[in-house]
Formats: structure tokens, sequence, C-alpha cells
């Protein structure tokens, strides 16, 4: 299979679902993926969620249980370049599966291993399972349910797909690391670590209490405060829902004007989110829109908010949007043969390359498909592997980076390079990156850069910016389409000065299409693909919203992008053309969802009505003073739990004895399940099941995303940084969020002051002390002048 990824080989024998998800974004963009599944499969092998999360592999059965089943796995994972599992430390070490075991026969291996909490956090020990993760990491009450009171569990797998991220991004960092050192390692992805790194936007410490976001449940209306800035669900007068986001320049008063505000709502000169709400436009923005919005359709209201371009979207059930036209411009949608329901129609590979495009993945296999195919697996040879460069710490040191965007996705996709040692230039324009207003989410997705300020608009500081490209392998931006090309940092004018050039672009939804020049602010393409629906609940309203959006979404994304385009640059001495639009990332994020022969949409994960669970084996329960959380599909976890519960003998009995039995008698489990916790406290209930080794946590009633920020293990662990010279002051924020141990992440300062390194960035790229005095004389190039010199 064509692709980026194309020299890779990679074996998954994972059995959680990130695994599979992780092993698919390698699949699609052209690695080899051997899937090694238990015989007869995982507890998870026969939903229809295999459909997508599955395409494009080989499978074989193997139990690396059995000890000659794991001698021919070995076999596999000799000739691999990558192997994925997800068993603890203890568990890999005892079987000679992890990568200290595994070197001999194959030192550039990258292992990676996927966790729970992490050996190095006070949760080590505790069971794997995302709603558990939910659960004790209190992501339960930051979205509280919109019909109910009480937690809500997720019905977007938020952290499902962050591991996976977290993972992609940590094995093409170690595969870009090999390549320069010729050795392999480790690398650890956690549903801790995906739960951080979706949380900085909305959580961090600031010595005054500094933030762009009220604390209190962060889907509320009032959660901005008298912050100029709408973004939510609203509901029009047909009953269907849409979302508004008034970001970029005039989009508050813009908006304010299609709702028929216009004579009560002040313009603004400068960036609008600078100054506060009146007292007045707050009970507007506040509280008088929502009745305002029921006063027209929803096609109504989105037409007119397009035309005075403010980004507008519907809220839509998950897959709905394969049949949009924008995704069909795109080639986001594909269609494969599949044996339950003929046709289906997915969304494709989410990175789209100019040079290294993949082809279409072929339908996920049969478990065990392969098997006769075992010995010639894989089918590449094993590549030799020599080091090109010199020793490195880090895994992208030496890799620099120039980010032109503003906003939060594409520049989060910077800083995660950054945090893995790459040289991230940020270059803003005289009047600053337009979220410098929003203190915690500029410096989310900032810090770690370098800053340089250049006016792009003047012959010289346009040259000055080309000066820089010739230094670079790879920008970023994130500008509408066109003004690239306008400003002069274009495809065509960057690769011919740099022809090797890794050119990415991160846009709302396309480089071209229908819908390409409309605005693009999270969280309205996650309400567009069917997170809202998700987080609802059967046959519920959409919810107002859910953990997990685009903006990161597309940061893990882009990040990921650039990676594999560097590998394939490796591999070809090609740089490339590079686009994944929030669109895609948001697509790739609901992709076990799918429409059926007839376009009927399947729900490949659907939460309950009463938004306690996806079955009642993974499902939150309500005791006498709160809720307890219990996750046991597999056989075993689903055998502690008929012990917990006092019936032992219901793994024995007709319908309870496999995964896909109990999946049909879901209903009834239910029933047998909650007499448990009648009359129990949720400690009471916990203590019975966590002693018969029935996976299950306490609901967390608390901010733990806010908590950790002050814990001294997660600082010693470089989970959270302290910086008390920050540009906001004293500062504690989520630190690194990948796990490589032979090239780790590195800890550098916070978000960098506007202009902060202009003149020693000029100096890299040749000019000379004259010459930078000029720029900066006549702003060309700004500088940053600390206040005690500037006094």
């Amino acid at each position: 299979m064509a692709g980026p990824l194309d020299s890779l080989v990679v074996v998954d024998a994972s059995r959680v679902m990130p695994g599979a998800i992780t092993s698919m974004m390698l699949a699609d963009h052209g690695a080899e993926v051997i899937k090694v599944e238990p015989h007869g499969g995982t507890f998870f092998a026969h939903d229809v969620t295999r459909k997508a999360w599955d395409r494009g592999k080989a499978s074989v059965e193997l139990s690396y249980e059995d000890g000659d089943d794991r001698v021919k796995l070995k076999a596999l994972i000799a000739k691999a370049d990558i192997f994925i599992h997800s068993m603890t430390t203890e568990q890999a070490r005892a079987l000679g599966l992890d990568r200290e075991a595994l070197e001999g026969d194959n030192p550039g291996l990258i292992v990676c291993a996927l966790e729970a909490y992490g050996d190095d956090t006070p949760y080590a020990d505790r069971p794997y399972g995302e709603s558990l993760a939910a659960a004790k990491l209190g992501l339960m009450v930051d979205k509280a349910s919109s019909f109910r009171p009480g937690p809500m569990y997720p019905g977007h797998p938020a952290l499902h797909y962050g591991q996976a991220f977290l993972a992609n991004i940590g094995l093409l960092a170690a595969i870009r690391a090999r390549r320069e050192t010729g050795a392999g390692q480790t690398v650890r992805a956690s549903l801790l670590d995906a739960m951080s790194a979706q949380s900085p936007m909305n959580n961090w410490w600031q010595e005054a209490g500094l933030s762009y976001i009220k604390t209190a449940d962060a889907g509320a209306m009032d959660r901005f405060g008298h912050t100029r800035l709408i973004t939510g669900m609203f509901e029009c007068a047909d009953g269907l829902f849409m979302q508004i986001h008034t970001g970029g320049p005039g989009g508050f008063k813009s908006a304010m004007d299609v709702l028929g505000f216009a004579d009560r709502i002040q313009q603004v000169k400068g960036p609008e989110m600078a100054t506060p709400l009146n007292d007045e436009e707050y009970q507007i923005a506040r509280v008088e829109v929502f009745e305002r919005t029921k006063t027209k359709n929803r096609d109504e209201w989105i037409k007119a908010f397009h035309a005075a371009d403010v980004a507008a979207l519907p809220v839509l059930e998950p897959a709905e949007i394969l049949l949009d036209d924008q995704v069909e411009f795109v080639g986001q949608r594909i269609e494969l043969a599949d044996p339950d329901f003929g046709t289906i129609k997915q969304a494709g590979p989410a990175v789209r390359f100019g040079s290294a495009q993949p082809s279409t993945p072929t339908p996920a296999p049969a478990i065990g498909a392969d098997n006769d195919k075992l010995a010639s697996l894989p089918a590449r040879p094993a590549q030799p592997i020599s080091p090109k460069g010199a020793p490195i710490k880090h895994a992208l040191e030496g890799l620099r980076v120039l980010d032109f965007s503003s906003f939060f996705a594409c520049g989060y996709a910077g800083r995660l390079m950054s945090d893995l040692g790459a040289d991230v230039i940020k270059i803003e324009t005289p009047e600053g990156d337009q979220m410098r207003p929003l203190p915690d989410v500029f410096d989310a997705a900032q810090r770690g850069k370098r800053g340089i300020v250049l006016n792009l608009k003047s012959p010289e500081g346009l040259a000055a910016a080309h000066k820089l490209v010739e230094t670079a392998d790879v920008i970023m931006h994130n500008l509408r389409p066109g003004k690239a090309d306008k400003l002069g940092i274009g495809y065509e004018t960057l690769t011919a000065i740099k022809p090797d050039l890794i050119y990415t672009y991160l846009p709302g939804y396309g480089s071209r299409g229908p819908k390409s020049l409309l605005k693009s602010f999270a969280p309205l393409v996650s309400g567009w693909t069917g997170l809202l629906y998700e987080g609802g609940g059967a046959g519920n309203p959409p919810t107002r919203s859910v953990f997990g959006n685009e903006d990161y979404n597309n940061g893990f994304l882009g990040a990921a992008a650039v990676l594999m385009a560097v590998e394939n640059r490796y591999r070809t001495g090609k740089g490339d053309y590079v686009e994944c639009p929030q669109l895609h990332s948001s697509l790739w994020t609901t992709s076990e969802h799918f429409l059926d022969a007839e376009d009927r949409v399947v729900y490949g994960m659907r939460l309950d009505q009463a938004q306690t669970g996806f079955s009642a084996l993974d499902r939150i329960y309500q005791t006498t003073d709160g809720w307890v959380c219990i996750c046991a599909r597999d056989d075993a976890s689903f055998a502690a739990l008929a012990r917990a519960i006092g019936r032992p003998e219901l793994p024995t009995e007709q319908g309870y004895g496999n995964a896909v039995d109990r999946t049909i008698n879901d209903a009834d489990l239910g029933e047998i399940i909650a007499p448990f916790f009648i009359g129990k406290t949720s400690e009471e209930a916990f203590a019975i099941l966590d002693a018969a080794g029935a996976p299950a946590e306490i609901v967390y009633n608390k901010n733990w995303a806010k908590e950790v920020l002050h814990e001294p293990w997660a600082q010693e662990t470089n989970r959270v940084f302290e910086d008390k010279n920050s540009i906001y002051q004293h500062i504690r924020e989520f630190g690194l969020l990948n796990r490589l141990s032979g090239t780790p992440g590195v800890k550098k300062g916070s978000a960098p002051r506007l202009g902060e390194h202009t003149r020693d960035i000029l100096a890299e790229a040749g000019f000379s002390a004259e010459a930078i005095d000029d720029l900066i004389a006549r702003r060309i190039a700004i500088e940053h002048i600390p206040a005690a010199t500037a006094a």
C-alpha cells in the first residue's frame, strides 16, 4: 500500500481499543500492519468498530500466553519496525515481550506500550479502561449531563482517540530518532496522558487566577464571562440545532448584527476579545440569544451567518456528514464492501499528501483471516538501519519548524513537536496572534517555542521570512485558502526556496471545495461530525458539550502528519505538501461510525439514553452517596464481577459465556447487576468489587485536571511544569505528554513574548547586527524590550 509510511512493518498485539485505532492510522498511511489476536479475538473484536479500526490490516490468531504461539509472535516481531502491546510492564517482562528481551533479535525495534496511567504515577496498579479513567480523573463531572443531575458517562471516546494520537506521535518521533541514531526504544502512551493532553486549554494555574474561562461546568454558556466571545449550541425554530463561534476579526459584532442586536452592541476597534462585555451586552450574549435563535429555521440562520463571515455549522448525528459536498470534494468519504451491510461509507485516511498519498484501505479482515500466511508475514523484509546523524538527546532534536499559524490547533501541533525537541519558531505579525488575550489558551499552544515578529506585507519582512525558510525542515500554517499565496508564503513560492520542504496546511475544511472559505473554530466541526449526539445518548437531543474537540485533535493530527512526511523524506529524499484540515481530524475521531448501503447511520458505540454507559458491563451505577463505574467486558473481568455481586455461576450460564452472548443479553445483565449497588455507599460497593478483582472506580466529583497541577509526583515526572517567570508571571501548566525511553521530551520555557527572540533568530539567519537594527527601527521586525530595559 502506497503512502508516507510505506517502509514500515507494524505488529499490533494490543488488546485494548486504542491499539486498534493507533495501528489504523499507521495502516491508513502505508504501513504494513499485522494484527495479532487471541484465538477467537478480543472482547471487542465482534463490535462494528472493527470495520473501521481494523481496515487495511492482516489478522493472525496467536495467544502470547501460549509458549508455542509466543515463539511465532517473536518471529514476527524480529522483522518488524514497531511492536504495539497493552501488557503491563510486569506482564511483558515475564513473557519476554519487553524491548530489553526483544532487542537481541531486533536492535532497532520500537515498542509501544499502551497503559492506563503509567508506572511512574500513583495509579500504576489500577485497571485499564477508558470509562474507569474518566471516572477516576474527574472527567464525568467536567461535562455534567444536560438532562439529569449527576455525572455523565462520556459518550465520545476522547481518551481512546487521545491515547492513540499520543501513541502515533511518540512512535513516529521514535522512528525519526532511529533514523538519526540507529537505535530503537520504548514509547509509552497512557489514558492519563490522553486526559492531560486534552486539558491544557481550560486548565492551568496562575497566581492571580488569570484565565479566559470561568471555573464552572465546561459546557455552560456563561463560562466565558464578560469575554467578547460566543461559542455554543443553539436550538432553532424547526427544532434543529446549530453551533456558532464568533472568533476572528469582527466576528462577535457581525454575529450580533445577524441576530438582530446591532443597535445594542458596540463596535470595538482592534481585537474584540480584549474588550469586556458591558452589562447589557452580557445579558444579550449569555441570555437573550437563546430565544432569538428560536425565531428562524436552522438553514436560514446558517446561511445568514456565512454571508456575514461568522463561523456556524449544523449539529448532526455521527456519519451524517459523510454525505456533505465538502467531504465528497476532498475525497474523505470512501466505500468498502462489507459482509454485513453490503457497501458501507466511512471516513478515509485523515491526511492528504501531495506526492505520498496512500491508496484506499482494504476492508477489515475476519479474525484470523491470514493464519495460513503466517510463515510469509511480513511481506517486506526487514530494512537495514544505520544512523544518519550525530547522537541526539531528544527525538526531534535538529528538526526546525516555522509556525505561521494563529489560534490554537496548528499552534498546538507545533507545541507537541517542540516538547519532543524540535526548534519551533513562531512567526507573528506586528499585531500578534489573536489568541494572546486568552492567556491559558495561548500558552497551551505556544509553550516552548521561540518567537519572531515580521511584517510580511513589506518586501523586507517577507524576504527575511524567506531567508528563514532556507533553514527550515517544515513550515505550518492555518491561514484561510489563498491568503498564504497573497502573503508570499504559498507552497510554490516556498518550495522553490527549499525544494525538500515539508509544507503543512491545517485549514478548517480544506484548501479547495464548496466550504473551503468558511471560518472554522472549535467545537463547531466536532458538533458537525456528531460528537454532541454521541454525548447526548440514544433518543436524546445533542448535549451542549463533550470532552475532546477538533482543536486538540487537529493539533495531534498535524504533529503526526508532519512526522509521517519526515519519515517519507528520509526514505525518498523529497519533501511534500501535507494537508490535514479540522474536518479530517474530526472525521477520524468519529471513524467508528459509518453509513450503511441505504445511507443510514450505524453507530459503532452508542451511549444509553440515561447517559450512564455503553452497556451493562461498561457503565456507571448509582449508590447511596454517589456513583461507581465498572468496565468488565472481557471474560476474566466478567468472571470477577460475577463473583463480586454474588453470582459466580454467571459465566457458565447460557447467554453469558462469551462477549458476543453478553452483548446480545445486555439488558438482562443490567437487571442482574444493578441490585448489587442498592443500599451501598460508593466506598462499600467499590471495596467489594476491587477485592474480587472486578475493574471498578468511584466516580470522582472534583476537577482532577486542576488538582493535579499541584501534585509533586506530576512535577517530578514532567507531567506538570511550573514557571515563575513566564509571560503571565507564576504559572503551573500541563507538561510533557509523550514518554520515550531513549530520546525523551524536553522542558522548555513558556510561550514567547511578542518578538522575544526576533534579534537572535535574524542573526542565526545571517543578518548582521546593523541590518537587524535597521529592520527593527523601521518596524519591519519587532523585538521585545524587557520592562527594566525599556524604563
